[in-house]
Order: structure tokens, then sequence, then C-alpha cells
């Protein structure tokens, strides 16, 4: 039984032996035993907007709950119809639940209920940026009476984040190779990597929309976007040889 045990053991210390040399040496592994090269690649591009989100609101004041429900969802329903006309895509129009809400007035301490405010938001997203103006015309004939704002996205910003990652990393690249010849050191390979990337949206305002409402040919006001900047950050430490 013990020569079996002892032949076992003789047999798994050779598979090891003979296993070593398919595993990774010394020289392969992130070693920082000879220092180390932190850098941060930054990488940043510029994308024309594609899309604009536009938001309203509609606030309806009325002495009971229901009125001020019926008059929001009125509101909203009518501006819905007014945009069908404009054939814009599925998904295109989102509107919010609505939200009934008391309000009060307030003399010497004591309060009183003056009414009811329903509350409701639409958002509308259009590809063509010369219906911006004839959206927000139909809104406020519609009676939204809030124009939140309006801001400038990507349908797909996949594409313009990966050109900014891979300027990021071709940055991380040059500076850890230029700390390493100023140095006079010899770069090794990369231990540690990490990246993160964020999109900077131009948000642009609806007030002068708004005052515009009431106004002849509004809805031909045309709206230049600017670039969108989307930024890429890539951190990486390098061994030293």
């Amino acid at each position: 039984m013990q020569a079996a045990k002892y032949s076992l053991f003789c047999a798994l210390t050779a598979a090891l032996i003979a296993a070593q040399p398919a595993m990774a040496s010394d020289k392969d592994r992130c070693s920082l035993q000879n220092g180390s090269v932190s850098v941060t690649g930054i990488g940043e591009i510029t994308a024309a907007p594609d899309q604009a989100v536009l938001n309203f609101q509609i606030r309806a004041g009325a002495p009971t709950a229901a009125e001020a429900r019926t008059q929001a969802e009125n509101t909203v329903t009518a501006f819905l119809k007014a945009l069908e006309p404009l054939k814009l895509p599925k998904g295109a129009i989102a509107a919010d639940n609505l939200t009934v809400q008391a309000r009060y007035a307030y003399n010497e301490g004591k309060s009183t209920l003056t009414g009811f405010e329903g509350l409701r938001s639409v958002s509308v997203t259009v590809d063509d940026f010369s219906l911006i103006g004839e959206v927000t015309d139909l809104a406020f004939k519609s009676g939204i009476n809030e124009a939140v704002g309006f801001t400038y996205q990507l349908k797909d910003p996949k594409a313009a984040q990966q050109q900014a990652r891979s300027a990021a990393i071709a940055d991380a690249k040059a500076k850890a190779e230029e700390l390493a010849e100023g140095f006079d050191v010899k770069l090794g390979k990369p231990c540690q990597l990490s990246y993160g990337y964020s999109a900077v949206p131009s948000p642009r305002p609806l007030m002068l929309m708004a005052a515009r409402a009431d106004t002849a040919g509004s809805s031909n006001a045309s709206y230049a976007a600017d670039d969108l900047t989307v930024k890429a950050e890539v951190s990486a430490v390098f061994t030293l040889k």
C-alpha cells in the first residue's frame, strides 16, 4: 500500500515538473519590481447631433381635482392629435403620467384650499431640426403652457464613443513611450487598464420660442445645432524593464 502511494506521489510530481514550461514565466508576468509608469490618455472628438428632444408641460388649474385632471388630459390629447400629420416614428412621443395636486393660499399662518392643478409632461423627439419650431407652435396652439427646454443628442452614440476611446488609447500609449524615452528607461507591458467615456450634450432653451408662439411664421425659425463633444479617458499602468 505504501509503495502504491509513493508511486502516485512520484507520478504527480513528474507531471507538475513537466507542466512548468507551459506556465507563464516570471518575465511574462506583470511585475512592478523595476518600477512602473502610470498615464492617463484622453480622447476627444466632435460629432454633429442628429436628434433633438423637445420637452413640454401642461399645468391646468381648476376648482376641483376632476376638472384639473380633465383639462390636462384634454390638452395633451389635442397636442398629440395635432402632431399626427407630421407622421413621427413610433416612440418619438412620450407622455408622462398625469398628476394632480392641491393648491393652497396661506394667510396669517392659516392655509386655505384654492383649487387643484393637473400636471403632465410630454416629450417629442425629432430627427429633422426644421420641425422644432413647428412642433413648438403646435404645442402652444393645443394649450400646452410650458416649454421646459430641448436638448440635442446623437441617435446612436456608439460609433463616436468608439472613436473617442481609440484616440484615448493612442494618447495613453504615446504618453507612456514619451515618459520612458525621456527618463532613459525601457517600457514593459501594460498591467492595469481602465477607461470611461461621457458625451456632453448641448442644451438649448425654449424661452424665445414660447414668446413667439403666437407670432406668424415662428415655425419657420431655424435652429443651428452646435457639435456635441464626446470624450474618453483611459488609465494605464506600464511596467519598466
